[in-house]
């Protein structure tokens, strides 16, 4: 019985990567690596497996994460 929970969790994982993969491939055109990180972001993924995704530090990650909040929500108070 455990055995059907762990691949429960492990297909879960497996499709929100894929999921995640499908919205980058989606969005048509060239695009900077902090959209790509955003756009993974918003897919669900956490910053160190998107920093593992994109072969980007952990630190790069969360600074273009952060980038980007503070950028919607200066977007968001105008």
């Amino acid at each position: 019985m455990r055995k059907k929970q762990e691949n429960a969790v492990g297909d879960e994982e497996i499709t929100k990567r894929l999921d995640a993969i499908i919205a980058l491939l989606a969005q048509t055109g060239e695009r900077k690596v902090g959209e790509s990180m955003v756009i993974l972001h918003n897919a669900g993924l956490r910053p160190i497996e998107i920093s593992r995704i994109l072969g980007k530090s952990l630190s790069h990650v969360n600074k273009e994460l952060a980038i980007s909040r503070r950028a919607a929500k200066m977007k968001g108070g105008e």
